[in-house]
């Protein structure tokens, strides 16, 4: 009786692990779904600002370095 419930309780083990293996599977296709998607809506759009531009990036107001001291 022992060795079957040990048998049973493997079997319910390794089914386990299969079932596990099938989720991480399929979690993995879905985030590589995901990614692809997200570089084709990318390469679609192209780059946000042109080359060799910076962001607006208003002046803080007050003095800086030497002027501060003037």
């Amino acid at each position: 009786m022992k060795a079957l419930r040990a048998l049973r309780a493997s079997r319910t083990d390794v089914e386990a692990l299969d079932l596990t293996a099938d989720r991480l599977r399929r979690l993995q296709d879905a985030f590589a779904k995901a990614g692809d998607a997200a570089r084709v809506r990318a390469d679609r759009t192209g780059p946000v600002r042109p080359e060799g531009q910076q962001a607006y990036r208003p002046q803080e107001p007050g003095p800086r370095g030497r002027e501060a001291g003037h």
